[in-house]
């Protein structure tokens, strides 16, 4: 085989990985949401759960915090009363104590339901967290690994692009445009391999003749039916990934 079309079979393979690292880089995104979805899912019910204790925490201190400040209403109001110079001013110092121990009293039951309601919540949670503990950890590792899968495919990418650029350079650039119109006409598959007298692209038959030649492996020829340049591989190549780490 001919060093032009040994190197035009590997140009292909580098592309092909290319290609498939590519597509898989593509899916990750989708992937990772899948499964945060599945995990969002599984875990719906604790998590509305916790978004409810949550929700009613910061409700309760905000409570707290109203009634610490209404308490010291009430206290400023008590002072105020004793103080009064007549009979009018003592009538609304009552009605602001009044109204202040009504509030004080409305905000007192309202926080000790919530804090009933907050032990339910936090009982509910104990029996659902170990589960979803473990789910979430199993979600977390399947993240990283699918990180650490796209870290590693854009480091491929890089080193196959870094080889496809070199490799370019070796070969004539005449090779090289009939190269990529063939891969642009043909997705990406410009050689097509000679198997048992058949274009394995096309599954066309090819003539004896045109067979022999191309086992011979001295010149670039194309199939007839699909015109990819056609190669027979007596003894199996180097794939990218092998080229790549000499």
């Amino acid at each position: 085989m001919s060093l032009e079309l040994s190197q035009l079979i590997e140009l292909q393979e580098l592309d092909v990985q290319l290609q498939s690292t590519a597509e898989r880089l593509s899916t990750i995104p989708a992937e990772r949401d899948r499964i945060e979805s599945e995990f969002r899912q599984y875990a719906s019910e604790f998590l509305a759960i916790k978004s409810r204790h949550e929700e009613i925490l910061n409700h309760r201190k905000q409570l707290e915090l109203d009634l610490a400040t209404t308490q010291q209403h009430h206290e400023k109001y008590t002072q105020d009363k004793m103080r009064v110079r007549n009979e009018k001013e003592y009538a609304a110092a009552l009605r602001e104590i009044d109204a202040a121990k009504k509030h004080i009293s409305a905000l007192e039951t309202e926080i000790l339901k919530e804090m009933e309601e907050l032990e339910k919540l936090e009982a509910e949670l104990k029996v659902y967290a170990p589960d979803v503990d473990r789910k979430r950890a199993e979600t977390d590792e399947m993240l990283a690994s699918l990180d650490r899968e796209r870290d590693e495919a854009n480091r491929q990418m890089q080193a196959f692009a870094e080889r496809r650029e070199r490799l370019g350079k070796q070969i004539p650039k005449h090779l090289l445009a009939t190269y990529d119109r063939v891969a642009r006409i043909r997705r990406g598959q410009a050689l097509s391999e000679v198997r048992d007298g058949i274009c394995t692209a096309c599954r066309m038959r090819i003539r004896p003749q045109i067979v022999s030649d191309v086992r011979r492996g001295d010149r670039l020829i194309t199939c007839d039916s699909c015109s990819r340049i056609l190669y027979y591989r007596h003894e199996p190549t180097q794939s990218a990934e092998i080229a790549l780490s000499q």
